[in-house]
């Protein structure tokens, strides 16, 4: 980026977190890392971390809260729902009572329109402002797999089917496709397909994602619970995964996109609109597809090629939240929005650990996961803690130390993908 970079960055920079930037804070990290111990004892020392520090994501009861819940540590010292999910797969099991209670706050938070709280404010009170990631039923689920018992969440199946119906009917543009209410509607921050759009026109293939797993889950649960609605939601899903393979997927450039809704419903001519137009930024979220098991073979294997490219998404430490080919890519720290344009995460390595084996890349799998886990151990064994993320071509901590959330995840995917499991999903997608 050369002499262009403070000019191209500057608002980047200004809205960054000015105490991760000063050296003389004080914070972590204490000087730069290095990366020397092998898997074998990468993963040992990850684990007993992990082991040793799950409670210092519990809290209890707070505001509007009733349950003891998960927050993602670090400076995130409140409820966040996407990030409690992820923790809530990782954890052991004598953690579930938090687990549980995540969900139940959750559940207990959806208003009577259907709409869930995206997180909760300091008070413990419920946020409906932000954009909610579709997650509960998918909650509810893993979570309520691990007890071996549903019957806690039978009182909230009609809230379930209310939220199914607020995103359908508010988050679903006029031909059907949902999309980002604002500029944080993506399961990423900052993503350019959503991020500075107005709202209602980014189509997310992440969305499309996440919204195929609940309904995949709302079937599930009403399996266990006997309800007869459980079929309309396999069809649902089965018309969503169909949606994918032919909307969502660019046969060009042999990617999945974001779908730009932004077209002229008026048809100023006699022609009808029968063309997508697809906002082609290579964002980690184009992955979740695999993860979800919604892309065909031929597709899945197009995207795995990019996705363990070293010029594009594998970095030296885990895969990277952009694609490094593309003028967006950075490494910056920032905070408010946390940058996805580049650095490594846990949820991006992970979730593509996990997306790389459902599809048969076992091998793949385990190399990306094991670049990331190397760098947790030598971040742990320098900081004594783990970092939010890491610069993709350094393998350096950039910003948060002692974030716990989806990180987790290192504790298990390695059983995981060795076993040929999947604590993020269990048998939701069979």
């Amino acid at each position: 980026m050369g002499a262009e970079e403070p000019e191209r960055y500057e608002i980047i920079w200004r809205h960054a977190d000015p105490g991760y930037l000063d050296p003389s804070s004080g914070r972590l990290p204490r000087g730069p890392i290095e990366v020397t111990r092998s898997n074998e004892e990468s993963l040992r020392i990850v684990r007993d971390y992990f082991a040793a520090h799950w409670r210092s994501a519990c809290r209890e009861l707070l505001g509007d809260l009733r349950h003891p819940f998960f927050i993602p540590g670090g400076v995130y010292t409140t409820f966040w729902a996407n990030d409690a999910f992820m923790t809530a797969c990782a954890v052991p099991d004598e953690a579930l009572p938090w687990a549980k209670g995540s969900v139940l706050n959750l559940l207990d938070g959806i208003r009577a329109d259907g709409r869930p709280a995206k997180n909760a404010g300091f008070a413990g009170e419920n946020n409906y402002k932000d954009y909610p990631g579709p997650v509960c039923a998918q909650f509810a689920f893993i979570v309520g797999r691990r007890l071996g018992d549903f019957s806690w969440i039978e009182p909230y199946w009609p809230r379930l089917e209310r939220t199914r119906k607020w995103y359908e009917a508010e988050t679903a543009d006029p031909r059907g496709y949902f999309v980002s209410l604002d500029a944080h509607g993506s399961v990423f921050d900052n993503n350019p397909s959503v991020y500075g759009r107005p709202p209602g026109t980014s189509a997310g293939i992440d969305l499309a994602a996440w919204h195929y797993r609940e309904c995949r889950a709302m079937e599930k649960l009403g399996g266990e619970l006997k309800m007869p609605a459980a079929e309309g939601y396999r069809r649902k899903a089965d018309d969503l995964k169909e949606r994918v393979r032919r909307r969502y997927w660019d046969t060009v450039d042999r990617f999945f996109y974001n779908i730009d809704c932004c077209i002229d419903d008026e048809r100023p001519g006699a022609q009808a609109i029968t063309w997508i137009v697809h906002l082609k930024f290579r964002s980690f979220a184009s992955c979740l597809p695999l993860w979800a098991n919604l892309a065909r073979e031929d597709q899945a294997a197009a995207v795995v090629e990019r996705m363990m490219s070293k010029r594009e998404f594998l970095s030296p430490c885990g895969i990277r939240s952009h694609s490094a080919a593309e003028p967006i890519y950075n490494n910056l720290a920032m905070g408010g929005p946390s940058n996805f344009q580049g650095p490594v995460w846990g949820v991006s390595t992970f979730l593509g650990g996990y997306a790389l084996a459902r599809y048969g890349f076992r091998d793949q799998a385990l190399e990306a996961c094991y670049r990331l886990i190397r760098t947790f151990a030598a971040d742990i064994e320098q900081n004594g803690c783990v970092h939010e993320y890491y610069h993709a071509d350094t393998c350096q901590p950039v910003l948060k130390p002692g974030h716990f959330g989806w990180n987790a995840l290192a504790s298990r995917v390695i059983d995981d993908i060795e076993q040929g499991t999947d604590c993020t999903t269990l048998d939701l997608l069979d």
